[in-house]
């Protein structure tokens, strides 16, 4: 018996979310670089630009650089999503049955099981708000619905990181921390 069967359908919010995951765990160097270039831009435009235009067009472009951070991802996930839909392909959907030693991955709707990820293979592991994240290599991960699991969050998040070795790495955003919780919140019983 599996100790958790979970079914993924995405969307192109889903896809995004995905290649949000995929760049915070693996392009770290990729945001430091480009925030220590933006620094250093905006410093060369106020220290030697003395408000001239091209030290506007300076900040203008270190502050694109700061605020751009899944622009890549954006494009990457908003080109799959269109290629499928001009292709007259559905989004992705699978069935993810966790066993002892590996996922199993189902392609739905036609049931067709696609090689199987034994739990030392795994890469990494993300978690947002939303979902878990299973990466086999840094080009390809798993989506893992927090809805999937039925309270049972916790759990699931334990298994994958005993089986696995590893732990889940938190996109933790002021934005994320108030709607956690807020969720919190909710379950509380009600106060007199």
């Amino acid at each position: 018996m599996p100790a958790f069967d979970v079914e993924m359908h995405h969307d192109r919010q889903s896809l995004t979310a995905l290649a949000h995951m995929q760049y915070d765990l693996f392009c770290g160097r990729n945001r430091t670089a480009k925030g220590l270039v933006s620094v250093l831009l905006i410093v060369i435009a106020v220290l030697y630009g003395g408000g001239s235009w091209w030290s506007l067009l300076i900040m203008a472009y270190a502050c694109y650089l700061m605020t751009s951070t899944y622009a890549a991802a954006n494009r990457t996930a908003r080109k799959i999503a269109d290629q499928l839909e001009a292709a007259g392909q559905p989004l992705p959907a699978s069935r993810y049955v966790f066993e002892k030693k590996r996922m199993r991955i189902f392609t739905l709707p036609d049931r067709e099981e696609l090689d199987a990820l034994p739990y030392g293979e795994v890469l990494a592991l993300g978690e947002d708000y939303d979902a878990f994240y299973l990466f086999r290599t840094q080009y390809g991960g798993y989506r893992v619905p927090k809805e999937g699991l039925k309270d049972r969050e916790g759990e699931f998040r334990r298994f994958v990181e005993d089986k696995t070795g590893k732990l889940f790495m938190r996109r933790v955003t002021p934005l994320n921390r108030l709607r956690e919780w807020l969720r919190a919140r909710e379950r509380e019983p009600m106060h007199l």
